[in-house]
């Protein structure tokens, strides 16, 4: 029973050894995501099944998180444990978000954008979130950009998509727009 006390607030990493959780990584992770993710004390709790005091004690610094309120964390916005151990300027690429996540369903830059048919266009119906899949869109400078940029670049442009910020369509429009004004510029 002490050796699990002691290991109470570690969490293993992929070599299987164990690093401790650093309470102010952990409470400025879960902040960021209740900003993210537009919720409330309240509804996270209910959603990973524990009483809001727990979180807010958390939050305030009057308790630990636990490992266990770590893995519910994960497991509730679909993220792996290693995202609360460090900061982000510290996680390596390749340990932050494995190869098979990483090349799934993403549009590789330099890849032309999928055509839509332009049949019949519903103004205002919007989409329901089952009814969401990612759309592939063009990079607006993919050859002026480092890869890790343009991967930003893409995977923020993915999320304002998602998010209902700007549509596809929006984003491409946009694209061939700057795009013909280069081409009409260096001429």
């Amino acid at each position: 029973m002490p050796q699990r006390d002691k290991n109470r607030n570690k969490v293993r990493d992929r070599q299987g050894e164990e690093r401790p959780l650093v309470p102010e990584v952990v409470i400025r992770k879960i902040r960021f995501l209740i900003d993210a993710h537009h919720e409330t004390v309240p509804g996270l709790a209910k959603g990973i099944g524990v009483l809001p005091n727990t979180i807010q004690d958390v939050l305030d610094g009057q308790s630990f998180p636990s490992r266990a309120l770590v893995r519910r964390l994960a497991e509730r916005f679909s993220l792996p444990i290693e995202f609360f151990e460090a900061e982000v300027s510290a996680i390596d690429n390749h340990t932050a978000v494995p190869a098979k996540k990483r090349a799934s369903g993403r549009s590789r830059v330099g890849q032309p954008a999928a055509k839509k048919p332009r049949g019949n266009k519903t103004q205002g119906k919007k989409s329901t979130a089952a009814g969401h899949q990612r759309t592939r869109v063009a990079s607006s400078t993919p050859a002026q950009l480092p890869l890790d940029a343009s991967v930003l670049q893409q995977s923020l442009i993915e999320l304002l998509i998602q998010k209902g910020v700007i549509s596809a369509d929006e984003w491409n429009a946009r694209v061939r727009l700057v795009s013909s004004r280069k081409a009409t510029s260096t001429r």
